[in-house]
Parts: C-alpha cells; structure tokens; sequence
C-alpha cells in the first residue's frame, strides 16, 4: 500500500497536482510514516476540507450590479418618473449575494457593504439580495448584524430580499431583527426595488412640465378621452378579449397579470400613473395578452377606437402626436425587454 501510494501520488502526479495539493500529499506521507496509516487519514481529511473552505472562499459570491436601466421593480411608470429615478441611481446600490454565506466568505461581503454604507456619498439604500443563499452560518449572521449597526450610524436603510424562511430565522435569532429604519426584509428583490422607489419619488419634487393630463401626456389628446372611474378588483382588460379601447391611467394602481394553461395567476408587473394600455392590441389587432387589474380605486381615461378615427379625420396633428407617444411607449418598452435579456445571457 505505501509503495503504491508512494509510486501513484507522490511520483507520477507530482506535476500534475496543484502545488498545493501535492504539499497535501506529501504532508499525508509524512504523517503515514511518523505516525501511521489512520492518523495519516485523519491528517488528510482535515486538509482537504480545509483546502476545499479556502477555495471556495476564495470564490466571489458577491456580485454588484447597477439599479436603474435594468435592475429596478417591474413597476411600468410614465417618463417624468424614469428620469426622476435615473437622476438618482447612485441613492440605491444593489448587492446580489450566491451560494452559502459561511466564515469564508463573509468578510468579503461585509467589506462590500462597508465600502458602500461609509463611501462619500453613501446611498440612501443598500439592497442585498439573498435568493440565491442557501443558508449561512454564525459569522454570516453575526457579519449581517454588524452591518446593521454601521447602517443605523450612519443613515442608510439596508433591504434584505428574497431570503427563505431558515436564512430569515437564522438571522432573526443572530440580531438580524429588521429594525425600523434600518434594516427590511423583502419577499423578492422586485418587491425591495420597488419599496426604495417609491420612497425616493416621494422625497423629489417632480418639476412642472406644462402637461394638462397625467405625466407625459400630450395636453391636445384630452378632449378626446373619457375620464372614467375604477374600483378596486375591477378587471379593465381581459386576457384573450378582442382589442378594443386604450386607456391612460390617471389615478391609482393597475397589475398586469396572466393565467398559464394550468390556472395559475402570474403577476408580471405594475402600472403606475400617466402609463398607457391597451396600445399593442390596437396596432396588432390580436385579442389581449394579458388581464389589467385595478389594485386601486383608479381614476382612467378611455379612448375608444371610433373616438381616435374621428381624431385622425378631424384633427390629424393631434392624431399624429397619438401615435407618437404610443409609438415611444412601445420602443421603450422593447428597449426595455432587450437589456432585461441581454443581463439574462450574459
């Protein structure tokens, strides 16, 4: 058995093992011939778990990525609000956190975080999200809670996401506890990106545009559209329904949701005021791709087929700046879906 060890290992693989690792082999043949053949396997296993920590150590589980044309909630807003957002990109930073967060690989993320919270300019948001964790260990939480009280400091909110249920207890019961103001716990990074929009709109005070009707609104197409009130739960498009009316979302929130071939019910984004619906199906003429759902009492305005053929016999200009503005809404939108893709393969 030596001699074979000796004649395998330490001969024939010497060039081609990792330094490291033939240190390993070499250590393991040692012990063998000091100690014997047990000790030496114990001697072995210890290194080669303890290689297999440092490795994978070495592995950078943090990945930062950049909030605003890509990653930002699936909320669709009119333009005034996405320039408003893009204007303060650097208010919300975004760390996406894989594998398992073990002693490792801990500081490195706790540097992350730190480089960001104490920054010259540190964001007003800090997002880590944790769904591709699958689970942490006493330095991961204890390196967490440390973070939250350099965030309490120093004025910025950490926002947990998408962390399961044993990753969200382990830190609970490390002092991970959600602190109003400090730190939040999200159920998806979709649902934490939205929560810090939300909250810096409401801190900007958007600039008067000289618009007559929601955000982006071309002023001359109001005489055209009815204003129509909405309840809350009330289904404004159907999925498979034919084209018809487009509207414009003046007040409230709307959800666009589909139902897959087996009855499940997909939420896929939401709609906020000053957006437009309905407009794919009125070039295509294809029935509806989607439900649109008031999630709100929502206040709308409704432009009926017959209504935009009178626009374009009566007034063409007006017609003209119509399809422009659909015309912009879709491109954004596609614009929108290929960087979404282009992150996806790369």
């Amino acid at each position: 058995l030596g001699l074979s060890f000796i004649a395998e290992w330490v001969w024939v693989r010497r060039r081609s093992l990792p330094r490291i690792e033939y240190v390993v082999v070499v250590v393991i043949l040692g012990v063998v011939v000091a100690r014997g053949y047990l000790p030496g396997f114990v001697v072995g296993l210890v290194l080669a778990v303890a290689l297999l920590a440092l490795s994978y150590g070495r592995v950078d589980l943090v990945h930062e990525v950049t909030f605003g044309e890509v990653y930002r909630s699936s909320a669709d807003r009119p333009p005034g609000e996405r320039e408003r957002l893009r204007a303060l990109a650097d208010r919300v930073q975004i760390l996406r956190v894989s594998g398992h967060l073990f002693f490792g690989s801990t500081n490195r993320l706790l540097d992350r975080i730190r480089a960001r919270i104490e920054s010259q300019t540190p964001p007003r948001f800090l997002v880590v999200d944790l769904g591709r964790v699958t689970g942490v260990d006493a330095s991961a939480v204890a390196a967490l809670a440390k973070a939250e009280r350099l965030a309490s400091a120093l004025g910025t909110h950490i926002v947990l996401t998408g962390a399961s249920d044993g990753v969200r207890t382990r830190l609970k019961r490390g002092g991970v506890l959600g602190t109003e103001g400090v730190v939040s716990f999200e159920t998806d990074l979709d649902s934490g990106l939205l929560r810090c929009e939300e909250a810096l709109l409401e801190a900007a005070t958007p600039e008067d545009d000289g618009m007559t009707g929601p955000d982006g609104f071309p002023p001359g197409l109001v005489p055209y559209f009815e204003r129509v009130a909405v309840a809350e739960g009330t289904v404004l498009l159907q999925q498979d329904e034919p084209p018809g009316d487009i509207y414009v979302l003046a007040e409230g929130r709307l959800a666009v949701e589909i139902s897959t071939p087996k009855g499940k019910r997909l939420r896929l984004r939401t709609l906020r005021p000053g957006v437009v619906v309905g407009e794919v199906a009125l070039y295509t003429r294809v029935p509806r791709t989607a439900d649109v759902v008031a999630e709100t009492r929502c206040v709308v305005l409704r432009c009926s087929r017959e209504q935009i053929e009178r626009m374009e016999a009566e007034d063409p200009d007006v017609a003209a700046s119509l399809h422009r503005w659909l015309a912009g809404t879709i491109a954004y939108r596609l614009g929108d879906t290929m960087r979404t893709f282009d992150v996806l393969l790369d």
